[in-house]
């Protein structure tokens, strides 16, 4: 316990810095995070089902000179079907990848480095730099409320074969944690259009779709036999062990914000 609040106590400002800087700084450390993303998510992969390792680092690289240069939304369809192309064919005339390879490719692309990106999307948003914070507070008021819920007064398992201490008291205070943390959001930016209603509705959305981020991360953990995907972060893992629910909160976010509220 004492080494993983040492490990936050050192992170949390990192990341706050990033955050509450934007613009340029912002970017930075998204592409910071998301190469070292990369980085564990091979790793994971290295024994089991590889990950066609030059593909991934090479569209990363990609990306990233889109993502500085230019409009990475009107490129990363292009991008996705292209990497998704090649690593088909890629198994065809290297026989050390199979598709599942394939798979696993196109999935490291979309989810790591397309999700990060949105961050950033978030951000250049009119208000964005308030916006960007319910990302962040759907999924740790998500985890938070699921944990002291669950340790009190859980008692049904939700999917004991894939995360056995994660209960169905826990999920449902998960989803009353992320609400809670949106109305407090709003309480603090009253001047942003948005209704309690619809933050109670993002809120439902993105705690389900976190704490989905959350197992389907411990799932590929267990499916390739590791405990962490990483020890940057020592008591707490890797960064896809602390971002595996932001990740997918991301895009929940951006697109509610972008459709839904316009």
């Amino acid at each position: 316990m004492k080494t993983r609040i040492i490990s936050a106590l050192v992170a949390i400002p990192i990341l706050l810095f990033f955050v509450i800087s934007g613009g340029l700084i912002l970017k930075i450390g998204v592409s910071i995070i998301t190469a070292i993303a990369v980085y564990e998510y091979i790793n994971a992969f290295e024994k089991k089902y590889r990950v066609i390792t030059p593909l991934l680092i090479i569209f990363y690289l990609i990306n990233q000179f889109i993502f500085y240069t230019s409009d990475l939304s009107k490129y990363n369809t292009i991008l996705i079907y292209t990497l998704l192309l090649i690593s088909m064919a890629y198994p065809i005339f290297n026989k050390k990848y199979s598709i599942i390879s394939s798979a696993f490719t196109v999935v490291g692309y979309i989810y790591i480095i397309s999700f990060f990106n949105l961050l950033v999307k978030i951000n250049e948003m009119k208000n964005g730099n308030k916006l960007i914070w319910m990302v962040f507070l759907i999924a740790w008021c998500c985890d938070t409320f699921a944990y002291f819920i669950g340790m009190f007064l859980g008692k049904r398992k939700l999917c004991p074969e894939v995360s056995p201490k994660k209960t169905v008291e826990g999920s449902i205070g998960g989803i009353l944690g992320s609400i809670v943390g949106l109305v407090i959001w709003k309480i603090f930016n009253g001047n942003i259009e948005i209704t309690y209603i619809q933050l109670i509705i993002l809120g439902i959305i993105g705690a389900v779709v976190s704490q989905i981020g959350d197992l389907s991360a411990s799932l590929i953990k267990r499916h390739v036999g590791i405990k962490d995907y990483g020890n940057i972060m020592p008591g707490h893992g890797g960064i896809l062990d602390r971002f595996d629910s932001i990740l997918f909160v991301i895009p929940v976010v951006y697109y509610y914000i972008a459709i839904i509220l316009g």
